[in-house]
């Protein structure tokens, strides 16, 4: 009891203070609050000022392509990477403009969506044709968006939604699509098996009745090569390098030690302990392996939404459970792999526990509609973004997923035009 009343005291005592000397901190407070308020402010502004466009996409019966395609087109939609000047974050609010890549269910089948500024339509456009020449790329006027309820009052939805991150530091990659490939031995020649990692959350999504709402949204921004230096101390680490930050600071202790004693010659323990070399088992050489190749390539900042909305008569907490399943097979344990942001998620306990619910179901609702970037992103190469996130091929039966009955043909070169 003493000690809570010491404790009681202390904390009355420099509450007081705080309290004697609010002139010096409250100014400084304030004008950061006025920053931040400012930044929020001209960043909406830019954002609603952009002319944005949704494009759905049909693939035809017979598409064949690995997501091999989708990493190409991936690799040419990065040339949008244009990162605005301090000044124009600071004063115009511009921000590296976002991909919404989208996969949702809705009335009965199933639909892949692109969402881009208007000015990078036929960008987008461009790349798809000559990835998929027979896939069918449409404007959508009738956002599927509209068809949510604009809020979850009345008590008629239930919704639970949340955000994926990875596991480990983002320079280790998430099991990509030439994982899920193998070949078919016996055959001459020898045919290689593709298992499409879309397929089971196709089939997650054909199971939906009507009512049902269940979306992905993969939000992808260009980045630069930042992450590529950080990821390469996650490199040093697999070698069993010494990071250069504490090779520097041994260096310099042990020169600062060599100049203080003349006739001593520790200089050559930094080198030793440079040229150690790690025993690395399989599993460590198949990750480096993994980890070099991901940071060969082209990288997107990125965060994976997801939501389920039903009635609540028809909520089945069941598809929850199965979508976690399904991103479960992008994982691995010696690379990376999705979890749930228990941040992000709907869920909530006590005290309070269904209003803090009803709030944070409220918000993920919001930032759904709007498609607003993730607090928490992460990095995503052109090969992890493909895996999950590109046209099923025709191994893939779902039978909602709505395909081109016929091909495209190009008119004879001596058609008459007039």
């Amino acid at each position: 009891m003493e000690d809570f009343i010491i404790v009681f005291e202390n904390l009355k005592a420099i509450f007081s203070f705080l309290v004697s000397i609010w002139w010096l901190y409250t100014p400084v407070l304030l004008f950061l609050f006025l920053i931040v308020t400012f930044q929020n402010y001209t960043r909406t502004k830019f954002l609603a000022a952009q002319e944005w466009v949704l494009l759905e996409i049909k693939g035809s019966r017979d598409v064949k392509q690995s997501p091999k395609a989708m990493d190409n087109v991936f690799t040419a939609l990065h040339g949008i990477h244009d990162p605005p000047k301090w000044r124009d974050r600071f004063f115009k609010g511009k921000v590296q403009i976002w991909y919404s890549l989208e996969i949702v269910a809705r009335q009965g089948s199933i639909h892949f969506y692109i969402r881009t500024l208007k000015s990078f339509k036929n960008l987008v456009e461009s790349h798809l044709y000559a990835q998929y020449p027979n896939c069918e790329i449409s404007p959508v006027y009738n956002d599927h968006i509209s068809a949510l309820p604009p809020d979850l009052k009345g008590g008629g939805y239930d919704l639970f939604g949340t955000e994926f991150i990875l596991t480990k530091e983002d320079a280790y990659p998430i099991r990509t699509y030439p994982l899920f490939e193998e070949l078919n031995p016996g055959r001459e020649p020898e045919d290689i098996r593709r298992i499409d990692p879309l397929a089971s959350i196709t089939e997650i999504f054909s199971s939906l009745n009507p009512l049902e709402y269940m979306g992905i949204q993969i939000l992808a921004k260009p980045t630069g090569d930042d992450w590529v230096k950080k990821g390469q101390e996650v490199v040093d680490k697999l070698l069993g390098k010494t990071p250069k930050a504490k090779e520097d600071f041994l260096v310099g202790v042990v020169k600062f030690i060599d100049g203080l004693l003349p006739g001593a010659s520790p200089a050559e323990a930094p080198k030793e302990e440079k040229e150690k070399k790690k025993d690395q088992t399989p599993g460590q050489y198949e990750a480096l392996k993994a980890v070099e190749n991901a940071l060969s390539k082209f990288g997107y900042e990125s965060g994976v939404r997801f939501i389920y909305l039903a009635p609540k008569d028809k909520f089945q907490r069941s598809h929850i459970a199965a979508i976690g399943g399904a991103f479960k097979q992008f994982s691995t344990y010696n690379l990376n792999g999705f979890k749930m942001n228990k941040a992000a998620s709907t869920k909530a306990k006590q005290p309070f526990k269904e209003m803090k619910e009803f709030n944070k179901k409220t918000a993920m609702l919001g930032k759904f509609k709007t498609r607003e970037f993730v607090e928490k992103p992460f990095i995503f190469t052109t090969e992890e973004l493909a895996s999950v996130f590109h046209f099923p091929d025709f191994s893939v039966k779902t039978p909602l997923i709505p395909r081109i009955e016929a091909k495209k043909g190009e008119p004879p070169v001596e058609l008459p035009i007039s």
